[in-house]
């Protein structure tokens, strides 16, 4: 009897015992939580950046964290491509490395911090290829949003055009009307003339290598109308002294 009390009462001991300060069930659902808090804090970086990358606009945009990973990609000069890598928490801001797939000779990696201030991405592209130059950036946070009255011909995009509207116009007006289609959709322009004139624009936000399945059927419709007048105008334009 006494021996079967002993038993009993150092179960009951052990049961009650601490180790370490909390039982081992909970610290092991604590540390869960503490990966997850820090997971939730460093989705605050996901969405899209734009600003300057050299001589071009870039658009970076973040849109996947799973644990310490983290995926995405660029939009700039008419190339779409995507990266991954690691985030890490620095005092509140994120730092992060990722990696382009490296099947492009233009492929690098992206080296960038998240400021918790500002709201933006502070970082620099190093390419595969040394010869094509370190590229530093520092882009602020930026959402899309399609606007058919932006860029200097709007009635390309909110109605049907009339030739009164194009007659007039010289071949690289008409260039611009047609092109200010694409680039409100967030076209990104692999031809460089185009690419240097919308990227100079503040409105302009490259988003996308194909946009063709976003324009609306005016749209479509004026683009070919636009495009049959531009190789009118390449024609008579000497004839006609514009």
């Amino acid at each position: 009897m006494k021996s079967a009390l002993s038993f009993s009462i150092l179960c009951l001991l052990a049961f009650a015992a601490p180790s370490h300060g909390q039982p081992a069930a909970t610290r092991e659902y604590a540390g869960e939580d503490e990966v997850n808090a820090k997971q939730d804090e460093a989705k605050a970086i996901l969405g899209t950046y734009v600003g300057p990358f050299g001589k071009w606009k870039i658009t970076i945009c973040l849109d996947r964290i799973i644990g310490n990973s983290v995926t995405g990609y660029s939009i700039v000069a008419g190339n779409e491509r995507a990266f991954s890598g690691s985030w890490s928490n620095i005092g509140g801001d994120i730092a992060v490395i990722a990696k382009e797939p490296g099947d492009d000779k233009a492929d690098g990696v992206f080296r960038f911090t998240w400021m918790s201030k500002t709201k933006s991405l502070l970082g620099e592209w190093e390419p595969n290829e040394k010869s094509i130059g370190l590229r530093k950036f520092d882009l602020p946070a930026r959402k899309f949003k399609y606007n058919p009255k932006s860029g200097a011909y709007p009635q390309s995009s909110t109605r049907a055009l009339a030739e009164k509207d194009v007659e007039n116009l010289k071949n690289e007006e008409l260039r611009i009307m047609r092109n200010e289609i694409y680039a409100r959709h967030g076209y990104s322009f692999k031809l460089a003339d185009m690419r240097e004139h919308f990227d100079s624009l503040e409105w302009y936000m490259p988003m996308a290598v194909d946009v063709t399945t976003d324009l609306t059927k005016v749209e479509k419709e004026n683009a070919a109308f636009i495009k049959r007048y531009e190789k009118y105008s390449e024609e008579y334009y000497d004839s006609f002294g514009r």
